[in-house]
């Protein structure tokens, strides 16, 4: 990104993050600005990479993905082991998240099916990329709530995300 998000930028991604279908008309009236000028900024949230991409909120149960899971992976280091697993991971169309963390695992996943028996074949799956050495899965008993970044306001700072949230 070229340049830094300034309040106008931020309560446009706010109100897109919320509902990524508002009309230039009702963001321009939010933002104080012309439906031009938000629509330029917007394109050029979208060409740096800040906006990557617009989708649905689907209820997962009504897909066959009420079941959530986390699943911690441990794996031998190296680029070769992170890229052959990285390549699985993206194969899996049940996993949603991919992260490398710190601590005695590697990446923690999330992952939605829509039961514990396929949940238990996907750990399957996982386990036999060769250089997955250990797995551990919490599943979740109910989703309190799952939010896009930034709606109800959160993350005003610079970065990512402000300190403390």
């Amino acid at each position: 990104m070229s340049r830094r998000l300034d309040d106008t930028d931020r309560a446009l991604l706010r109100a897109l993050s919320a509902d990524g279908r508002r009309t230039l008309r009702a963001l321009a009236k939010d933002v104080e600005l012309s439906e031009p000028a938000v629509r330029e900024r917007i394109q050029r949230l979208e060409r740096d990479g800040v906006i990557t991409g617009y989708q649905a909120a689907v209820a997962p149960e009504s897909v066959d993905a009420a079941t959530a899971a986390f699943i911690a992976l441990r794996f031998g280091p190296g680029e070769e082991a992170r890229a052959t697993v990285d390549e699985a991971l993206r194969r899996e169309p049940c996993v949603l998240e991919a992260h490398q963390v710190a601590g005695d695992d590697c990446y923690l996943i999330k992952v939605r099916v829509a039961s514990t028996g396929e949940l238990a074949d996907v750990l399957d799956r996982i386990r036999a990329i060769p250089p997955i050495q250990g797995t551990g899965t919490t599943i979740a008993l109910r989703t309190i709530f799952e939010r896009p970044l930034l709606a109800g306001g959160a993350a005003h700072g610079s970065g990512p995300a402000a300190p403390g949230n």
